[in-house]
């Protein structure tokens, strides 16, 4: 088989393995909700973090084999300690699984808010942290975001420090080395990882310094280029939710050839005032788009007849034609996000979700399109903020 066809067939595993995981971590999230034992609860984070593993181990081949798109970082403005709360989250449950103690500082120095590629930059950083917390064994872990004693430019240094322990030699080789090569008794998924983690950070102009002695413990540090935000930016403030005064009902179109996918939307919006109606394929979604009377366009992009890009362009030109005012429409697709943001800028989409996609994501842009004469841009990143959990054992 030519080695383009197994591109090809990677990037359909993929795009199913979105979509499934989707569902299953949509489902998982409904049920939590509801009354469980701590148990069951415990039975749900397991079932939450092995799919969170399965998927990022899909995008780590991704983007080892170069499937992940080649093009200028996608800026945007971020706080560094958010950033951070969220490394350590996706790492605390299997934290806590190992025995291992996560001990959190984020240096004075660092700025609130800086610009970089915070989608590649969170990826790298996650990768890193779960390698070295599933591998080392019960002991403890320390997390430092700091500015370089001697910086070069604007960076900022994330510092994982393992004291008396040490990685394997092939994950070490992993994070050291753009040349490691794989083969199929390697164990685990931590040497992709930091593979992955190596050449994203290598990718936006980063550099990556790993040791590891018996005595000393392991120090890895990830030193990423940022920039300062150009003119003033907001900084959110911890438990602050935006006014819901001005919401209102929306009627919302849904673009969806998958079942499940459809039923998730549906649950996720139990409880709200909007209506839904479905557009199972391209042609069906531009039809009941321009006869119908919709606030709102959620559009998959994957589907029969006319894919969802298609779909959307049809309908721009509709409206240009009967001089109509343009209605938002949302990509949610199991599509790369850099592809969504590329294609979708084509054709005139208003905003990008990926799948997975948790329930507070969707709210949160509904709730944008909800207030009256909205133009807000809408990213594809939660808003939340999250603590930054310390956990001595």
């Amino acid at each position: 088989m030519k080695v383009e066809h197994i591109k090809g067939l990677i990037e359909v595993l993929n795009g199913d393995a979105r979509n499934a995981m989707h569902s299953i971590l949509g489902f998982l999230e409904l049920i939590s909700e509801g009354e469980l034992d701590p148990a069951q609860r415990e039975y749900v984070a397991a079932c939450r973090v092995a799919t969170d593993r399965h998927f990022r181990g899909i995008e780590d081949v991704r983007i080892i084999l170069g499937l992940v798109p080649d093009e200028k970082p996608v800026i945007t403005h971020f706080s560094p300690g958010d950033l951070f709360a969220r490394v350590t989250e996706a790492i605390d449950i299997v934290a806590a699984q190992k025995g291992v103690g996560l001990f959190c500082n984020i240096d004075n120095g660092v700025p609130p808010v800086v610009s970089a590629d915070l989608d590649r930059i969170g990826h790298a950083l996650v990768r890193i942290a779960e390698a070295v917390v599933s591998t080392i064994g019960a002991g403890d872990v320390y997390l430092n975001f700091q500015v370089p004693s001697s910086p070069i430019g604007t960076s900022l240094d994330f510092e994982i420090f393992a004291p008396a322990r040490t990685l394997s030699p092939i994950l070490m080789r992993a994070l050291q080395y753009d040349d490691f090569e794989f083969y199929a008794s390697m164990p685990g998924s931590g040497a992709l990882g930091l593979a992955a983690a190596r050449n994203l950070i290598t990718s936006l102009s980063g550099r990556v310094d790993a040791s590891a002695d018996p005595i000393t413990g392991t120090r890895i540090v990830a030193t990423l280029p940022v920039a300062a935000p150009m003119g003033s930016v907001a900084v959110p403030q911890p438990g602050v939710e935006p006014s819901t005064d001005a919401q209102r009902a929306l009627r919302i179109l849904v673009a969806e050839d998958s079942e499940d996918s459809f039923r998730l939307f549906k649950a996720y919006l139990q409880g709200q005032p909007h209506s839904v109606a479905r557009a199972t394929n391209g042609v069906e979604a531009v039809e009941l788009a321009v006869t119908g009377d919709f606030d709102l366009v959620f559009m998959d992009i994957c589907m029969p007849i006319v894919d969802g890009y298609t779909a959307t362009r049809q309908i721009r030109e509709w409206e240009t034609g009967k001089d109509r005012a343009r209605m938002p429409i949302v990509v949610l697709s199991a599509e790369d996000l850099r592809a969504q943001r590329r294609q979708g800028a084509l054709v005139g989409c208003s905003g990008h979700l990926t799948k997975p996609l948790r329930k507070q994501e969707l709210l949160e842009a509904i709730k944008i399109y909800s207030m009256p004469q909205s133009s807000m841009p809408l990213v594809n990143f939660r808003s939340e903020p999250l603590k930054i959990q310390e956990r001595h054992l």
